[in-house]
């Protein structure tokens, strides 16, 4: 899909899935509907996260060594007398019994002593329970039969759990709307002049029980369960009485007495106990206590908000699966799983409880029904598409060949037609990238923004690419920041691939690259599915300008130097037939005869650099001690006239080697380091040594001659020019030797070489090394 209506029905299409699936995740919360699975998640999670043993509060079980011990329950008020006359010794900061009195006992003289116990250990909070009368009758609650003594206090702790049987939360009250009954844990805060923490999360999820009557349930919080059974501190009924237990252990604590004996069934199914036996009540009040009086609690996101964030976590995920598209859509769809769920039970895990079902099940459908829609709404812009592809210039698809029985498959027929269209447009890619190809210029064909959509080998190797394909999905502005527009053109290539800067026909322009050379290079815009394309054409002028550069200095070399001694002919000639000129006859023809000289030299000299250009090289392997010596040889004479020594020897920087054969045209060479040798000797002052060093780099495979003198050398700016490529030097620096230079560098460009001016030695002089790289055959 590649048209922007196919785009926009797709982004519609798969934005009515998303709305779909956020209003599901939305009415699911509302609903109650995923209730048994959010309270398994949460339980899940509740068991997960271990919280530390809450402190202050200690359970003194009635157990099975307990029951073991005194005897079969119940037990006579004496008993639990005793347990209360030992507690008080300890000192702990409140007591309660979860334990019901509700009928007499047999001895009235022990309900008597439970009554005073009661008083003495104070303050102290006794359970209470009720039961149904009857049928429309209010609920009756079960009262000790000792009364109330000063400082004990009345509590509810009933199991208040949900349709699964879990006890998740608890109330703070239980009762009639006319005397309510706190709950245990509150009572026990109460007696110990405490209260239960100020930011701890109550809702107004009050509860009525119809069959009973009105038994008013107020003020709901979650219970934070700090771990499985058996996580409180505990200690035996019995080692109590025995005064087993040091006061120290009760002093100052919240003390629960509660019954956690195998069968006597103060049980209740919490969500941490999902391996082991039920909670015992009195555990489950001391994990309340615990909750209430720190605040450490789970604070449930309300059902509207859960709803939104639901809704809205859809949305996100949709959105990521629209814009990483089909490849990534999956694993998307797949890995939010996880990663909501772990961040929901992460929340809770610090007491922030939001449920992920409702955006898991609306999630799970989100990638099938956005891969329906999307498969629907790409056959629906395919059969347009095809519509589309009416036979132009001849083009024939051949659609209306297709059998009947064939037709009657429309799928078949959506596919062929399009294998037909498609097949034709790959062959018509190929026959673009063929003629492409087999361009004499490197070629680039662009988007309006410069980046490449085909280009040739040629125009790979321009930008030192492997091949045609790497140059795919290139900036084509980027690779021509290399490219300096010549003198007088004044253009930014970055800015024409700029909206709106293009011109409205092609257009041509030269620039200069450093790497590269000169290049001519044509945009010519065209039009390509309704879009505008460049073809951009890089024509190589390099050999055009150097060749022009050539003949200026040529021109320039006829129009001054060789002009200058021939004019100085004449002037002097017309001059001394004036008689203008004072000398000798003798005196004016030697004058005659060295500016002619100097003439002939120049004109040889020129001849010389040109015929180098054009002359075929003649290579073969030459012995460099046998050049060498000829060479000083042949230089010897002038040497001696000019009182300097010549000589020829291995560097000495490095370790004298064999002086093989190395393959070169031996007459050019020879003449070039002549030229050296013979330009040293002429700057070199009397007594002074012209010195040629050889020196063979392994590494880089090249021969290297340096001819060391001891004369005025080159100015910096002097050797900076020659070794930028610059044609000799002007004939009037360092005496003359521009034309020589020039022919040097001619030979040494020849020879895969160049030529280099270094900076003298310590006591002063001129530089030249010749460098030569190896040739592999006539050139």
């Amino acid at each position: 899909m590649t048209t922007g209506a196919g785009r926009a029905r797709l982004l519609g299409g798969t934005a009515g899935v998303a709305l779909v699936l956020a209003a599901l995740a939305f009415v699911l919360p509302l609903s109650g509907w995923t209730w048994r699975a959010d309270r398994l998640v949460y339980d899940i999670g509740l068991s997960t996260w271990r919280r530390p043993v809450p402190e202050g509060i200690t359970v003194v079980a009635i157990d099975d060594a307990s029951v073991a011990a005194i005897g079969r329950w119940p037990w006579p008020r004496a008993v639990h007398a005793t347990l209360l006359s030992r507690l008080a010794e300890t000192h702990p900061r409140a007591i309660g019994l979860d334990v019901t009195f509700s009928e007499p006992d047999p001895d009235p003289a022990q309900d008597v002593l439970l009554a005073e116990q009661l008083a003495r250990a104070a303050p102290v909070v006794l359970s209470v329970d009720w039961v149904a009368a009857g049928p429309g009758q209010p609920p009756q609650l079960l009262t000790p039969v000792t009364g109330l003594p000063p400082g004990v206090r009345l509590g509810t702790a009933e199991a208040s759990v949900d349709a699964d049987g879990v006890m998740r939360h608890a109330f703070l009250s239980a009762g009639s709307l006319q005397s309510p009954v706190p709950h245990m844990a509150v009572a026990l805060l109460q007696a110990a002049g405490e209260a239960p923490a100020p930011d701890l999360p109550v809702t107004s999820d009050d509860e009525t029980d119809i069959a009973t009557g009105p038994w008013h349930r107020g003020s709901r919080f979650l219970v934070r369960y700090a771990g499985p059974p058996g996580q409180l501190d505990r200690v035996s009924y019995v080692d109590v009485l025995r005064g087993a237990v040091p006061p120290e252990r009760l002093a100052g604590r919240y003390v629960l007495v509660g019954m956690t004996a195998t069968g006597l069934g103060d049980t209740v199914a919490t969500p941490v106990n999902r391996q082991r036996h039920a909670m015992p009540g009195v555990e489950v009040l001391g994990h309340t206590l615990y909750t209430l009086r720190s605040g450490d609690t789970v604070r449930a996101v309300s059902p509207l908000a859960s709803a939104g964030l639901s809704a809205l976590l859809v949305l996100v995920l949709m959105a990521g699966i629209q814009r990483l598209g089909a490849r990534w859509a999956l694993a998307l769809a797949v890995g939010a799983w996880p990663l909501v769920i772990g961040a929901s039970l992460v929340a809770l895990g610090f007491g922030l409880w939001w449920s992920p079902v409702s955006w898991a099940l609306a999630a799970a459908l989100a990638y099938p029904l956005w891969s329906w829609r999307r498969l629907e709404q790409a056959v629906d812009a395919l059969d347009a598409e095809i519509g589309r592809l009416v036979p132009e210039g001849g083009l024939d698809l051949g659609v209306a060949a297709r059998p009947a029985a064939r037709r009657r498959d429309m799928l078949a027929l959506r596919l062929d037609t399009l294998y037909t269209a498609t097949d034709t447009l790959r062959s018509a890619r190929r026959f673009l990238s063929d003629a492409l190809a087999g361009m004499p210029t490197a070629m680039a064909v662009t988007d309006p923004r410069g980046r490449v959509l085909l280009a040739n080998a040629l125009a790979a190797q321009l930008f030192e690419l492997d091949k045609a394909e790497d140059m795919q999905g290139m900036e084509l502005p980027g690779l021509l920041v290399e490219f300096v527009p010549a003198k007088g053109v004044d253009v930014d290539l970055e800015a024409i691939f700029q909206p709106g800067s293009a011109p409205p026909v092609g257009w041509a322009m030269e620039a200069r690259a450093e790497r590269l050379g000169d290049f001519l290079l044509h945009f010519a815009p065209v039009l390509l599915l309704d879009q505008q394309r460049w073809v951009v054409t890089f024509s190589d002028v390099s050999a055009i300008r150097q060749a022009q550069r050539r003949r200026d200095r040529a021109l320039a070399f006829v129009s001054h130097d060789l002009r200058s001694p021939a004019s100085t002919i004449v002037l002097l000639a017309d001059q001394y037939q004036r008689g203008r000129v004072q000398m000798p006859l003798e005196a004016f023809l030697v004058e005659i005869q060295r500016l002619g000289a100097r003439t002939l030299q120049l004109a040889d000299d020129f001849v010389r650099v040109a015929h180098v250009e054009s002359r075929p090289l003649q290579v073969s392997s030459v012995a460099v001690a046998a050049l060498l010596d000829e060479v000083v040889a042949d230089f010897r004479p002038q040497a001696v006239a000019a009182d300097v020594t010549l000589v020829w020897r291995h560097d000495p920087v490095h370790p004298p080697v064999s002086v093989a054969p190395w393959p070169m045209d031996r007459m050019l060479v020879q003449r070039a380091a002549g030229n050296l040798v013979s330009n040293a000797i002429k700057h070199s002052p009397v007594g002074g040594q012209v010195t040629v060093l050889v020196r063979f780099d392994a590494g880089r495979d090249t021969l290297s001659l340096t001819v060391c003198d001891q004369g005025p050398g080159l100015s910096p700016a002097q050797r900076q020019r020659l070794n930028h490529g610059d044609d000799g030097l002007p004939t009037d620096d360092v005496g003359g030797v521009g034309l020589g230079l020039q022919f040097v560098q001619r030979v040494a460009e020849r020879h895969r070489g160049r030529l280099q001016a270094l900076e003298g030695s310590e006591e002063g002089g001129g530089r030249f090394a010749l460098v030569l790289g190896r040739l592999g055959g006539a050139l």
